[in-house]
């Protein structure tokens, strides 16, 4: 029982951080929304002490966008550890794509234990699933971590094209004053994923 509820409460503070971020964007409508922005504010509720971005030079945009790493470090012996996750992302993506990577590497930030990838294996496996199908039948823990990488790219969307500007931009071209290549130069994202919303 005491898993279970640790459990419990590791995966409700996890989504409390993640609801929180949706939360703080969801009345703007100023564009684009910054990425760095997202970042402070994931580390002013207590997700992460600190978060930095990394354009990769040798990361390949076919096989991989982007990845982050989660780790601890310590000012000294006696000092409380810093919770620090590394942000890497390909430069050859145009800026749109790495906004999106870089906002959905975020959310990844609020996983759970159950949807990281912790060993070389599990990792392989997500690669894998990520560009092949996602199931083959059989379903396993790549197959969650496959999952909820997708939809983190979904709410990275969400939070970077939140609700209030999402309505403002369908007004506008229902009205016939914007155009979808309008939106996408306002909000700064693929063109692909603002014809998603």
């Amino acid at each position: 029982a005491r898993i279970t509820i640790r459990a419990f409460f590791i995966l409700w503070n996890n989504n409390m951080h993640l609801k929180s971020l949706l939360d703080a964007v969801n009345d703007i409508e100023e564009m684009p929304i910054e990425v760095h922005e997202l970042s402070a504010h994931l580390i002013k509720f207590g997700c992460q002490d600190q978060i930095i971005f990394f354009p990769d030079e040798e990361m390949e945009p076919s096989i991989l966008k982007g990845v982050h790493y989660r780790y601890t470090t310590s000012n000294g012996v006696y000092s409380p550890p810093n919770l620090v996750t590394l942000i890497t992302f390909s430069p050859s993506l145009p800026v749109e794509w790495q906004r999106l990577v870089c906002c959905k590497e975020l959310i990844h930030i609020c996983d759970t234990a159950v949807e990281r990838t912790e060993t070389a294996d599990e990792v392989k496996a997500l690669i894998d699933k990520l560009l092949g199908p996602l199931t083959d039948g059989a379903v396993g823990v790549s197959d969650l971590m496959a999952l909820k990488d997708q939809i983190a790219l979904y709410q990275a969307v969400g939070i970077l094209f939140p609700a209030s500007a999402r309505e403002q931009a369908i007004a506008a071209i229902e009205a016939g004053t914007h155009t979808i290549q309008d939106i996408v130069e306002w909000v700064a994202l693929p063109e692909v994923a603002v014809k998603t919303v």
